[in-house]
């Protein structure tokens, strides 16, 4: 909601956020990530150590979010060295609130952790917590109970550092209206964006440059370590493909499963709507509504009357109709009248959230049973999809046992459930390119102690609600220094790029020069490469630029004296803006009551949240840190 806020949601905050659903991440590698290499250190933090496998996991799971968030854009928005940094910062705090709270005694009891992991849905069957499904759960993502409980036990407690500091946060009404002012402030703006483009085109890289900047970058053009996985994968869909179905069985099924192949019944209806925006205009509606009624008992027309009176604009041009709907699809108080009426009878006034409706029921359409016949090929996939659901988790038991027990071969555990081994492609700690080497599980597990040194058969891994796959290292591809041969071109591609960047910088602080001396008008110095914006004026919660442009844009120094401010920006693409600020409007505390206690919470939220992050930086300005050179450059713990 509040720009303000989205620019403190980062860092600690973010983990908060990420803790709130930590029951689900953890089903995302937690055992896993904690089974890594630990004799590498990257950090000591008060004597304890922050491994490489911490690391390395942490940050080739935020390059790969990233790289899916960016794409193409990836190598121009993100920095390595600037990410590698940011999750040092955060594996750093998580250590310094985790020894603080162990050195406080917190403690979470067994009836808070089970209340905690109770209550998780994921965990339950038709409203309640099922232990059957909570361990099969933790089986088909290669977790134990033990693991799983204990990870949640230490979120738990450095949750709880964090709630002891935001519980006590307080905002004021002077804060309110500030913060009003500046999240609804709007910005009369125009700028003048400076395309690198022109320029790489004609930058000529030279051969020295080239040699220089690849001795400077060794490190950057190393392939990393990649491994090739054996695996076999067990799918619900390749078991219901195999489900033998014969006619009889099929119609039992639909004999049994009715109510799944009956539409329910749908009622269609008109109607009148008077909104009501604030409590003095509740008479003036039921006045209205007391008029259309007298019209309608003298024989007008609903339809015509919807047409002048209703105010739905999107069912008042069409006489009030609201076409089909079934029961449950309308607010309360309207289905519920809707569903009790006869058809062509008109209601009494019906108060919604909305309004005051006049409603005319206009057709009912019963509900009807579908012909065998008719659902058969649907009936068939529903079946197999449920005698599929039962083999799943026998056999996925049966593979995991196997795989364990016999954990040298796959061979034992693929023939045990009529599996075939398969073979990825290369692939390094990013990921792949498909559904099992792209998955974040698969990564950790492949690059593991366990699997990838030990040699060992992993335990099932699920991949998606519907499949799990067990997986072992069949080739390990140790790192590789390029040649310059091989990566020249990427080189005077990445040369090109930083002349293009820096020659747009350039050719902005120009027209900033110019624009300062005030003889020129911003849309006088547009030509081919230099484009110019009249946006005009914009608001905070615009989509009609990019979000970092927008920041800017309100960050700008205000116009003084009647005269417009000008400021350079550099775009993530490498464009360089000028931002020209003509105009500023103050914003104001919104009438509506619920946006206002909206944003009551938020500033409380907000104010916890600095509060909170401040401690914990102050914890961490105290705490005994030495962060070692190698997290700058490892690719792969050793």
């Amino acid at each position: 909601m509040l720009q303000s806020i989205r620019n403190h949601a980062q860092g600690w905050i973010a983990w908060v956020i990420v803790g709130l659903i930590i029951l689900t991440f953890a089903l995302f590698g937690i055992d896993q990530y904690a089974k890594g290499d630990k004799i590498v250190v990257v950090a000591e933090v008060n004597g304890e150590d922050v491994t490489a496998s911490d690391f390395l996991t942490l940050y080739s799971r935020q390059k790969a979010r990233l790289k899916n968030q960016f794409g193409e854009m990836y190598d121009q928005v993100v920095k390595d060295e600037q990410l590698r940094d940011d999750v040092m910062d955060a594996l750093i705090e998580s250590e310094v609130v985790r020894q603080w709270a162990d050195s406080h005694n917190m403690m979470i009891s067994n009836q808070q952790l089970s209340a905690t992991i109770e209550s998780a849905e994921v965990f339950q069957k038709d409203g309640k917590f099922d232990q059957q499904r909570y361990q099969e759960i933790l089986l088909q993502n290669g977790l134990n109970v033990a693991r799983f409980e204990h990870e949640q036990r230490q979120f738990l407690i450095e949750n709880q550092n964090r709630q002891l500091t935001m519980a006590s946060a307080i905002s004021s009404d002077a804060q309110l209206a500030q913060l009003a002012a500046l999240q609804f402030q709007q910005r009369d703006v125009n700028y003048l964006r400076v395309d690198q483009r022109p320029f790489m085109q004609k930058a000529q890289i030279t051969e020295e440059e080239i040699q220089t900047y690849y001795n400077n970058h060794k490190e950057d053009f190393i392939t990393p370590e990649q491994v090739v996985l054996s695996y076999v994968l067990l799918s619900k869909q390749d078991l219901a493909d195999k489900v033998k179905v014969d006619e009889e069985a099929l119609k039992q099924f639909y004999q049994a499963n009715k109510d799944q192949f009956t539409q329910p019944e749908k009622r269609q209806a008109s109607h009148i709507l008077i909104k009501v925006d604030a409590e003095s205009q509740d008479a003036d509606a039921q006045k209205t509504i007391k008029e259309i009624q007298a019209k309608l008992a003298a024989g007008e027309d609903f339809a015509k009357l919807a047409k002048t009176y209703s105010d739905d604009p999107g069912s008042a041009n069409m006489g009030g109709d609201l076409g089909l709907f079934q029961q449950g699809m309308m607010v309360p108080a309207f289905d519920k009248a809707v569903f009790s009426m006869k058809l062509n009878e008109i209601s009494e006034p019906v108060k919604t959230e909305f309004g005051y409706h006049l409603i005319k029921l206009t057709k009912i359409q019963p509900k009807k049973t579908q012909d065998f016949a008719d659902v058969k090929a649907e009936a068939e996939k529903i079946y197999r999809r449920q005698q599929a659901d039962k083999q799943y988790f026998d056999e996925l038991e049966q593979l995991n046992t196997i795989a364990y027990e016999q954990a040298d071969s796959l061979i034992p555990a693929a023939d045990a459930v009529g599996l075939e081994i398969k073979t990825t492609e290369p692939f390094s700690r990013v990921g792949g390119d498909d559904d099992v080497t792209s998955n974040g599980k698969v990564i950790t597990a492949a690059y593991s102690e366990e699997v990838k040194k030990s040699g060992l058969n992993s335990s099932a891994i699920e991949i998606s609600p519907d499949a799990s796959v067990v997986i072992r290292v069949k080739k390990v591809i140790d790192e590789k220094q390029q040649t310059l041969a091989e990566v020249k071109v990427d080189i005077e591609k990445i040369l090109k790029r930083e002349a293009g960047v820096k020659a747009s910088a350039e050719l902005a602080k120009k027209l900033h020069e110019q624009l300062l001396k005030g003889d020129q008008k911003m849309a006088d110095l547009k030509k081919d490469g230099v484009e110019f914006s009249n946006v005009g004026w914009l608001e905070r919660e615009n989509r009609r630029l990019l979000p970092q442009l927008t920041q800017a844009i309100f960050k700008a120094p205000k116009p003084k004296d009647g005269q417009p401010t000008y400021t350079i920006y550099a775009l993530p693409t490498g464009d360089s803006v000028v931002i020209e600020i003509l105009r500023v409007k103050e914003g104001s505390l919104p009438d509506d009551k619920a946006q206002l206690a909206q944003m009551k919470s938020a500033l409380v939220q907000l104010a916890g949240v600095s509060e909170a992050d401040a401690r914990v930086q102050a914890m961490v300005a105290k705490a005994d840190i030495e962060r070692k050179e190698n997290y700058k450059t490892i690719k792969s713990a050793r």
